[in-house]
C-alpha cells in the first residue's frame, strides 16, 4: 500500500497504530519483525470486529502497510 492512498491524518493514525503494536510486542519480549506486527494487528482486528468502522479501517490499512 502506498502512503498516497491515505490522507495525512489517516496516515498519522496508521503509523500510531503500528507504533503501538511494536511497543506491545517489544514489552512482551516478542520479535518486532513485520510478520509479527502484521499478526498482532490481524488478531486485534479480529478481536475488535464489533468496534467502529473507522478503527477497523485503520487496522486494515496498518496491516497492508506492514505486510511483507
Amino acid at each position: 500500500m502506498k502512503r498516497d492512498i491515505l490522507n495525512e491524518d489517516d496516515y498519522d493514525e496508521v503509523c500510531r497504530v503500528i507504533g503501538d503494536a511494536v511497543i506491545v510486542l517489544s514489552e512482551s519480549g516478542h520479535e518486532t519483525r513485520r510478520e509479527e506486527i502484521a499478526r498482532l494487528l490481524q488478531r486485534t482486528r479480529h478481536d475488535r470486529a464489533h468496534d467502529e468502522r473507522d478503527e477497523q479501517r485503520m487496522l486494515e490499512h496498518a496491516i497492508r502497510l506492514v505486510r511483507p
